[in-house]
């Protein structure tokens, strides 16, 4: 999946290290035997978070659902549009 976001975004394609997410959505299909994806949108650069990290300020920083992660909804639509062609793509 990666290529394809590459492919999209170019260098600003970036891959996190798997996250744990603060939702029960995994429980319904996790039940229902079924696999599953949860997209997480917005993000805190690296060097905002490291300068919030150093002045102790962490609290700070926007949260899951915040209003400040509007400027990434274009970006993540796009994500989410990139995934699912890939997906279905015939093979």
């Amino acid at each position: 999946m990666a290529a394809v976001f590459t492919t999209h975004f170019g260098g600003h394609a970036l891959e996190i290290d798997r996250q744990t997410v603060n939702e029960d959505f995994s429980n319904i299909p996790s039940a229902a035997g079924v696999p599953f994806t949860y997209w997480g949108m917005g993000f805190t650069d690296e060097k905002t978070y490291r300068a919030a990290e150093k002045a102790g300020h962490l609290q700070d920083l926007p949260t899951n659902h915040s209003p400040k992660f509007l400027p990434t909804l274009r970006t993540g639509t796009e994500a989410l549009v990139a995934a699912a062609l890939a997906w279905l793509e015939p093979r």
